[in-house]
């Protein structure tokens, strides 16, 4: 396993400059530190190799919420939209528990009422779709929380390579989550 010096010195030493502090270099046989600047002794190879494995666990655990972000964004769009959503679907579920009266159609039910879709339709609709985004949204938090706790099981076993499995596995199971929903759709 090639170690990531850059990460592993940053992890080391949090307010080090590449470029001024150290420099990594490769010619061929691997990277390494070429010039080290700083009052600490350069950290030995099993120290980078230690260092760089604990890095991980931030980097992944941020890639998996980072996805879960991104799926939630594309979900709904802006978070105002997540709102108008949110709203809608009050609306819809209010008029639909009140019998879907004709002469009391929300106005955001009857903005979905177009296409030949009569106002019962439109407010089945939002509430499909509602339901459909609660769930994506119960999904992603949901694999997102577990998969961070299987990676720090994993991580603190020395199972590196299995904690990035499981964190390309997890965003590829937020992306299908939302897959088709909202304005995935």
């Amino acid at each position: 396993m090639t170690i990531d010096i850059h990460a592993a010195v940053l992890w080391l030493a949090p307010n080090a400059v590449p470029g001024v502090d150290f420099r990594v270099q490769d010619d061929g046989d691997g990277p390494y530190i070429a010039d080290w600047r700083m009052q600490a002794p350069p950290p030995s190879t099993a120290e980078l190799a230690a260092a760089a494995q604990a890095a991980q666990l931030p980097l992944l655990c941020a890639q998996i919420d980072s996805a879960a972000d991104a799926a939630r964004r594309a979900v709904s769009g802006d978070p105002l939209r997540a709102v108008e959503y949110e709203k809608s679907a009050a609306e819809a579920q209010a008029f639909k528990e009140a019998g879907y009266p004709a002469d009391a159609v929300p106005r955001t039910v009857a903005a979905w009422a177009i296409n030949g879709r009569t106002a019962q339709q439109a407010a089945d609709s939002i509430l499909a779709e509602a339901a459909a985004y609660t769930e994506a949204l119960y999904q992603i938090r949901e694999t997102r929380l577990q998969a961070k706790e299987l990676i720090r099981q994993a991580m603190a076993n020395g199972n590196v390579e299995q904690a990035q499995d499981i964190a390309a596995e997890t965003i590829a199971a937020i992306e299908a989550a939302v897959a088709g929903i909202g304005n995935n759709a």
